[in-house]
């Protein structure tokens, strides 16, 4: 496999929901909680435990300057850092992921082209990258589209489609409008260059949850049982027969990647408490029996139905219940109580943050927090999901620090 997952993308964790950026609107905020975000990389979106679209590209990222409403590009951003991102979707919201990769091998169907464009007049803007004006010689080329230029390149997503009127969402043959590409062009548009689009699949896959291992038991030729467990509020529902993947952690903390050893393995075996079962649904720790002899501990087990195997789905009565919803902790206002709450706040980290917080008016975002009160990489990992760094006032001089 050549797949390598570099970093994840949460929407609804972001102080700010969304940005205004001059001439193109609004882009969603989101927060990166693994890995990192590099602009133009490939991207999934993730909702309600489905891969609703495959193949979106990371075109636009910017970021809060400091102590502004205004925005900057970025080339990338690391943990637990804010983003306001375009990727050909105007739909994104709380509750959203898009799962950020690379693969050199496997690309996006291209197959069947929708409409091919001739570029008329190029532009670049420090800010929104690339765009084209583009007159659409066949077919209907559409928001979000595919699209590959006959003078090579990395396909491209169309992030934004603009008008006289403003945005579109198809443009006609025979119609002029202007394209937006972003930073996602490799091979940047010239005039008189042609853009062949291609449709986007909807649906790829449902995703049951994943498991780590923590130890391997050989069976023997092709086979063995691993000992799994599924990570603190999480939930999975493995299910005999369902497939995995394997994903092999890379990495540091900060910069957490995953690549992809396998892929479509059944599960031939489930146990719980040693006795035999069908589905695992509601439990945090169990056996797995899989047809592979590549697999070593802190490797993830990811459960997954592709859309073309519905057969496979589990049994609706199997579903787990979903997990309730963590109140975060704003460490710029809760109490000692409420901080020391948190993993890895002992009681003297709990007032060395008070303290610090009283010094300085509050913390940026969690790692700064994190890393001001002493906690190790892996500790402020677990912050994950239960802190978040709120707006602050900066002492003596009332200005508010949104984003840094």
């Amino acid at each position: 496999m050549t797949e390598t997952r570099v970093g994840l993308i949460e929407f609804g964790k972001a102080i700010h929901d969304s940005v205004t950026v001059p001439g193109l609107g609004e882009l969603p905020g989101g927060q990166v909680s693994a890995g990192r975000a590099t602009r133009g990389a490939r991207a999934r979106l993730l909702r309600g435990g489905r891969v609703v679209e495959d193949d979106l590209r990371l075109g636009i990222v910017v970021r809060k300057k400091f102590f502004s409403s205004d925005v900057e590009p970025v080339t990338d951003a690391g943990f637990l850092k804010d983003v306001f991102v375009a990727v050909g979707r105007r739909d994104l919201g709380n509750g959203d992921s898009l799962e950020l990769y690379t693969d050199d091998t496997v690309g996006p169907d291209l197959s069947r082209p929708e409409a091919a464009v001739s570029v008329v007049a190029p532009a670049f803007d420090q800010l929104t990258g690339f765009r084209a004006q583009v007159h659409v010689r066949e077919g209907v080329l559409r928001f979000g589209a595919l699209c590959a230029s006959a003078r090579g390149g990395q396909p491209m997503r169309v992030l934004g489609l603009f008008g006289p009127a403003g945005p579109l969402e198809e443009l006609p043959t025979g119609q002029v409008a202007t394209v937006l590409l972003g930073f996602q062009c490799d091979v940047p548009p010239m005039a008189g260059d042609v853009l062949t689009a291609f449709p986007t699949p909807g649906f790829v896959e449902h995703r049951d949850g994943t498991a780590v291992v923590h130890g391997v038991t050989d069976l023997g030729p092709g086979a063995l049982v691993a000992a799994v467990e599924v990570p603190e509020g999480r939930s999975a529902a493995f299910t005999v027969g369902v497939r995995v993947r394997v994903l092999r952690p890379i990495g540091t903390t900060f910069n957490e990647r995953s690549t992809v050893i396998a892929a479509g393995l059944p599960v031939l075996s489930l146990a719980r408490n040693g006795v035999a079962v069908r589905s695992t649904a509601g439990s945090r720790v169990f056996t797995v029996g899989l047809g592979t002899r590549d697999l070593r501990q802190n490797d993830v087990l990811e459960a997954y139905v592709p859309a073309s195997s519905p057969a496979l789905a589990p049994p609706l009565a199997l579903a787990p219940p979903p997990a309730p919803p963590v109140a975060l902790v704003d460490v710029n206002t809760a109490s000692a109580a409420d901080l020391a709450r948190l993993p890895g706040l002992t009681p003297d980290r709990v007032t060395t943050a008070l303290e610090l917080r009283r010094q300085q008016g509050g913390f940026p975002d969690v790692e700064a927090f994190g890393v001001a009160i002493g906690l190790q990489p892996h500790e402020i990992v677990r912050l994950r999901g239960r802190a978040t760094a709120g707006r602050v006032a900066l002492p003596e001089t009332g200005v508010r620090q949104l984003d840094i």
